[in-house]
């Protein structure tokens, strides 16, 4: 099932964008607080990926690139 919602965010994250919003998947959560905090599992649910959304800052230009480092210093080629 946490597979399958990756689908639903992709979908939703470009549907977002379509209509003016900025989306981006949050990992490395607790999904225990977060089910507590919003009485999920009451319901039967639980949560498996939060989706953030939201106006982009149109005083911001996102422009610059990503910093990533590069593959020689991320690994090894034997």
């Amino acid at each position: 099932m946490e597979k399958q919602t990756y689908l639903a965010v992709i979908l939703t994250t470009m549907a977002a964008a379509e209509l003016g919003f900025d989306a981006t998947p949050l990992e490395g959560f607790d999904p225990t607080s977060v089910d507590k905090a919003f009485n999920i599992r009451e319901t039967g649910h639980s949560t498996t990926l939060p989706l953030a959304l939201g106006y982009p800052d149109p005083e911001k230009q996102y422009t610059t690139p990503i910093a990533r480092f590069d593959h020689d210093q991320l690994s090894t080629v034997v």
